[in-house]
């Protein structure tokens, strides 16, 4: 027996190919006379099979279109914005473009995050208690505590504490029949307390394995710095637009198919490497125009 498929929420979306496809498939599932034609004819296309062409990515979905497309979705008017700015930056050729759309869509999705957590102590008293946790969010993957163990490297033991832990946290469920855990909460944000031992424990330990990472192979780990001046609104805007852009890449980039997927942990991490710079200094530390640096870190 098929699970009855969700009503897809746009903002839950970066891909609007991905929002249409689900988009298609609930309402086949729960409209009886739907399907490609149909939509079609309401769409008013000449060619009844190009919203699917649309949908798997051999055709663009045009600026003329849009309008028709959206009216059909019956989204409410922040929701068809978005929609039409992830057209917009998928369709976009420029940089200026895409930067353009990609601001207007983060705009709109702000405030999509998932469900923050509320003990955070209890939560990361062991680190590795996030990886744990979105394996069992992987509605298609059959948890067992060995299965968990040997992807993630640790004992048993280790994986049934930390188990346990999340369950305690209200975050998860166990099936005996199966054996099977199952994430209660798929989507979780950890609110970054200031002075909090069990979040400085966590990035600790992320700093360890990034460093152990450099003499991986270059072709299985990313390392890049930037060095750029900021002051002080400007440190704090940045704060706003890395938080923000973290909650586009989790839905951009979290891969629904298991086959070939792994675990990827970004770590970002912006210090300061400088003391105050002085204004009348003899000689311009940084030429305004030129005042930053990308570095890309390969052995």
């Amino acid at each position: 027996m098929n699970t009855p498929t969700a009503k897809p929420s746009i903002l839950s979306y970066v891909d609007y190919r991905l929002f249409l496809q689900a988009w298609y498939a609930y309402n086949k599932e729960h409209k009886r006379g739907f399907s490609y034609g149909t939509w079609t004819l309401q769409l008013g296309f000449k060619s009844r099979n190009h919203i699917r062409l649309v949908m798997i990515g051999q055709r663009n979905l045009g600026a003329d279109s849009i309008a028709a497309v959206v009216k059909s979705l019956s989204l409410p008017a922040s929701e068809a914005e978005y929609f039409e700015h992830l057209v917009h930056y998928a369709n976009a050729t420029s940089f200026d473009t895409k930067d353009y759309h990609f601001q207007q869509i983060v705009r709109l999705n702000k405030g999509q995050l998932g469900s923050q957590i509320r003990d955070v102590y209890k939560f990361l008293s062991n680190p590795k208690t996030p990886r744990v946790h979105l394996l069992l969010s992987l509605k298609d993957l059959k948890c067992t505590v060995p299965y968990i163990a040997e992807t993630l490297d640790m004992t048993q033991a280790e994986a049934q504490d930390i188990l346990n832990n999340i369950q305690s946290c209200g975050l998860a469920t166990y099936d005996e029949a199966t054996g099977f855990w199952v994430a209660s909460e798929s989507d979780l944000q950890i609110p970054n307390q200031l002075g909090n031992q069990a979040i400085q424990s966590f990035h600790n330990k992320s700093l360890e394995e990034a460093q152990a990472a450099i003499s991986k192979d270059p072709t299985e780990r990313l390392l890049s710095a930037l060095l750029m001046t900021l002051d002080e609104s400007e440190y704090k805007e940045l704060q706003q637009d890395v938080e923000q852009f973290q909650n586009f890449l989790t839905k951009k980039y979290s891969s629904k198919k298991l086959a070939g997927s792994r675990i990827f942990q970004i770590n970002l991490n912006v210090i300061p490497t400088s003391a105050p710079l002085q204004e009348k200094a003899t000689q311009p530390l940084f030429e305004q125009a030129e005042n930053k640096i990308t570095m890309e870190i390969e052995s």
